[in-house]
């Protein structure tokens, strides 16, 4: 797979890291922090010697706001997220042809389902986390350049602003976070699949600096004139993307002025002073292989996802989510690291439906020919206006499949519903204080309970779930009064109804929760508890 000798033998002993991280960008630098919570030593290495102070992505979801909350500085975002106002598909006619709504609260995930935010505002708290951190080693201005693994290790070689100013490092684990042309993927030489978009775009970010009329939600213009995205960010930031048709120079969109003629359909430019302009092609693809024994890449390295879902960032958030969880459990509670395997089974096909969904609304929005977007218009119309058209964006989200969750009671083939997201309500403590979960209770597995009679189907399993690194929590109704529990059960009263009314929804009086708040199992009495923890125990068996 490597070149052995790519990185010379040096006499002069290597620093070693539990992980190196190429790239440091937002899915490189959260996974660099998920890891150093757990207590593993990282090494994370980035050519750019500060954050690229023009906004890329601008969509966050709840689920990438609670990996978020682990890395410690969703709350410290303020006014720089803004909660999505929903999307209008305008048709030929000006007419409605498909609408996303935004959910109403109270907020599953504890955030609203879809926020715009300000990509160097988030990478800049990212940043000044990472230096906090004293097991992490940033490492700014320098490149990967060659990757080789041996005696059960991988070995880098870093090269800085000269040729001369080359390191070598060692890392049992090394994760490709380095974008759509990564050094890692292509030094792991496994090809990459292309999923079929092949679109020039022009991006156009810009301050607003004066009243001017524009939609109060984001508008998607289905115009085979000229296919755009309305963008509302945070502030007084506003994005357009523009469908650049097929015999225009991509060059006359680098002038000003052409890129004022084409903006001025849609909006007064005057009313505007330009951020940024970017020309874009949409590729879409998925590496073929996401792991090659203890190498991986996540994010962009791993898949390129069309923009018209604004799942882009979050798909590569959900991939260090899952990854970073499995590498600490194989490392710091000596679980076997066939574990490890699972991330790509688990993430490559639900990144893959995401793409398929995301290709979709592209090709709605996207269509230049006029007969083919008037059958569209007759056909997408009328299925808004019956109510049979789907309207709620996160609905195209997918649950994650695979073995390391229970979907289904063996026995009675009743719904066990792994592979959902579990909620995460309000809690109150014991001194008072009211916290979202995520910002109280770390990326552990969870058994979660309504009450003490719950707790106690897990007893005969204390010591296999204190080895796992498990917390055991109650979640009582607001109302209920306080039970005596034993010291290793945390007990909480829940403020509103977020949890109580899952459970419900689930006829569930339990839950085993994956550290990505992924549901492993829902739990309705002992025979379930003994069901999932012997899968448990043949998935997680110790190492020998």
């Amino acid at each position: 797979m490597f070149d052995q000798t790519s990185i010379k033998r040096q006499h002069l002993k290597m620093k070693k890291y539990d992980v190196a991280i190429s790239g440091c960008g937002p899915v490189g630098a959260m996974l660099s922090l998920l890891l150093a919570k757990g207590g593993l030593k990282v090494l994370v290495i980035e050519k750019e010697l500060k954050v690229f102070n023009k906004p890329r992505a601008i969509v966050l979801d709840s689920e990438a706001m609670r990996i978020l909350q682990f890395c410690g500085v969703a709350h410290q975002l303020g006014d720089s997220i803004k909660p999505h106002p929903g999307t209008d598909y305008i048709g030929l006619d000006g007419q409605l042809i498909k609408v996303f709504d935004p959910q109403p609260p109270p907020f599953q995930l504890g955030w609203p389902a879809t926020l715009t935010f300000i990509q160097p505002i988030l990478e800049r708290l990212l940043r000044k986390r990472i230096n906090n951190q004293k097991n992490i080693h940033l490492l700014l201005g320098n490149e990967l350049v060659d990757v080789s693994e041996a005696n059960k290790s991988v070995e880098i070689k870093v090269r800085g602003s000269s040729s001369k100013d080359s390191k070598t490092f060692s890392a049992k684990y090394l994760i490709g976070c380095d974008g759509g042309n990564s050094v890692v993927r292509t030094a792991m030489n496994v090809g990459v699949e292309d999923l079929g978009v092949d679109e020039d775009w022009l991006v156009v970010d810009a301050y607003l600096i004066k009243e001017t009329k524009l939609p109060p939600k984001f508008i998607q213009y289905c115009w085979p004139s000229r296919p755009a995205t309305f963008v509302l960010g945070p502030r007084n930031v506003r994005r357009w993307e523009i469908k650049i048709l097929p015999g225009e120079d991509l060059k006359d969109f680098e002038r000003k002025e052409k890129v004022m003629e084409v903006l001025s359909n849609y909006v007064d430019v005057s009313a505007l002073k330009i951020w940024r302009t970017a020309t874009y092609k949409h590729r879409v693809t998925s590496s073929k292989k996401w792991k090659i024994n203890n190498i991986f890449i996540a994010g962009d390295s791993a898949h390129r996802t069309p923009p018209f879902l604004g799942q882009g960032l979050c798909t590569g958030i959900r991939d260090v989510a899952n990854l970073s969880w499995k590498i600490l459990h194989t490392e710091k509670f000596g679980l076997n690291d066939k574990i490890l395997n699972t991330y790509e089974k688990e993430r490559k096909p639900h990144a893959k439906v995401v793409i398929k969904h995301a290709k979709e609304f592209g090709k709605i929005i996207g269509e230049l020919n006029l007969e083919r977007a008037k059958k569209r218009d007759a056909i997408l119309r009328p299925q808004l206006i019956s109510g049979k058209m789907e309207t709620t964006r996160q609905k195209f989200i997918p649950d994650i499949k695979g073995n390391l969750l229970i979907q289904k009671s063996l026995k009675t083939k009743e719904r066990r519903n792994g592979g959902t997201l579990f909620v995460q309500p309000r809690l109150r403590f014991p001194k008072g204080q009211e916290k979202l979960m995520d910002d109280v209770i770390p990326m552990s597995f969870l058994y979660i309970s309504t009450g003490l009679n719950q707790q106690v189907w897990m007893n005969p399993y204390e010591t296999f779930w204190r080895k796992l690194g498990g917390i055991r929590i109650i979640i009582m109704k607001d109302t209920e009064r306080k039970e005596t529990t034993p010291k290793e059960i945390v007990i909480t009263k829940e403020v509103g109804k977020i949890f109580s009314d899952w459970s419900s929804k689930m006829s569930c009086e339990a839950v085993l929760v994956r550290p990505d708040r992924y549901v492993f199992s829902t739990i309705h009495n002992q025979e379930d508890i003994n069901a999932a923890i012997k899968k448990l125990r043949t998935i997680f068996s110790q190492k020998h």
